[in-house]
């Protein structure tokens, strides 16, 4: 089978199972599993895959159908422009908490104190250190 043919295969069985964004959730297992970015896949709709990855694709495919998340399934989430580690474990976030989050962010005057590029802000608003 060849790229092509596992993205349109996968995006029907997920169809059938009713999970959302059914072709975008195919391209993130293929990439993943195939360790490209989805764009790459674009460019290789040609390539035929090998058992090996069409067998670990498979499994992939049977627990995404099965509900799982695909957050868990990829082992990362983004929420707020980060990239954080996940799995079942984590609870994964909804768009509203990101739409909510940055609300805050903008209505608290939150901005360029450095909270969400992974420093520590040890100051207030007017620039004075906290002690």
């Amino acid at each position: 089978m060849t790229v092509l043919e596992v993205l349109q295969s996968t995006t029907g069985y997920f169809k059938k199972r009713k999970i959302d964004s059914p072709r975008l959730n195919a391209e993130h297992l293929l990439a993943h599993m195939l360790g490209c970015r989805r764009i790459e896949l674009y460019l290789e709709f040609d390539r035929a895959l090998e058992e090996e990855e069409i067998a670990n694709l498979r499994e992939l495919v049977r627990r995404r159908g099965q509900g799982e998340p695909l957050q868990h399934l990829l082992g990362t989430v983004e929420f707020c422009g980060q990239t954080f580690l996940c799995d079942k474990r984590a609870l994964v976030p909804r768009p509203e908490t990101e739409e909510l989050v940055e609300l805050l962010i903008s209505d608290c005057g939150f901005e360029g104190c450095g909270c969400w590029n992974g420093e520590r802000s040890d100051r207030t608003q007017s620039g004075k250190k906290i002690s």
